[in-house]
């Protein structure tokens, strides 16, 4: 598999939608709903001495912070799931040339449940795997990362069946998406060098490609099946 190759194609299907795309990719981030790269995550090791200590005219200030980082978890977590199918309808729609609309993110909402559970199945299976050992948590959760777009790609699917749908394409492919991943190391330490503003063009870079080595692997399969 040539990452250079996929890359590059992630880049031409941004070419002329930057803008959008990086408008989209901000709103997945918020509400938990990216395939690949990072989100927003508030969570923060609290040293309760240190607070003790703080000004009494800053408490407020960190109480309205770690009130709105417990929403912003919440929110994420109902609403992730279906957010992620929706990204992920945009993703293949800018991949496979159709129109782009930012509304695409929020398409997905009449299937509420079926998004949640996908999300729900996934990080449950891979947490449960991951409690045998750190490295067969990996394995299953990369395993399971095609889901959202099996289910994007197949409106009538449910979550169980897009999960065993995404674990069986993967087959013989989850080194690939974790290469992939690492091909991104590059970028990623900028984004960090940013202050994480670089995050903001690299987040909808990875989901395009992401969005390419799944219709790559796809292509393959279905080639495979027909010899």
């Amino acid at each position: 598999m040539n990452y250079s190759d996929l890359r590059r194609i992630g880049r031409e299907n941004l070419a002329g939608n930057w803008g959008l795309s990086i408008g989209v990719a901000l709103v997945a981030a918020l509400l938990g709903g990216l395939v690949a790269g990072g989100g927003f995550s508030f969570e923060a090791d609290i040293d309760l001495e240190q607070l003790r200590d703080l000004p009494d005219f800053v408490w407020p200030l960190v109480k309205a912070w770690l009130s709105f980082a417990g929403i912003l978890s919440l929110v994420q977590f109902i609403l992730g799931g279906v957010v992620q199918l929706g990204y992920c309808t945009f993703l293949l729609n800018q991949h496979d040339r159709r129109e782009l609309d930012f509304h695409d993110l929020f398409s997905q909402f009449h299937r509420f449940g079926q998004g949640f559970a996908q999300a729900f199945l996934r990080t449950l299976y891979s947490v449960l795997w991951g409690l045998l050992f750190i490295i067969p948590g990996i394995i299953k959760s990369i395993s399971y990362s095609m889901a959202p777009f099996i289910m994007a790609d197949n409106p009538d699917m449910s979550a169980k069946e897009a999960i065993t749908a995404s674990r069986e394409l993967m087959d013989g492919h989850k080194g690939d998406s974790f290469v992939l991943g690492l091909t991104f190391i590059g970028w990623e330490l900028l984004s960090v060098l940013t202050l994480g503003i670089g995050t903001l063009w690299l987040n909808p870079y990875m989901n395009a490609t992401y969005a390419a080595f799944y219709r790559q692997i796809l292509r393959e399969r279905k080639y495979a099946i027909e010899d």
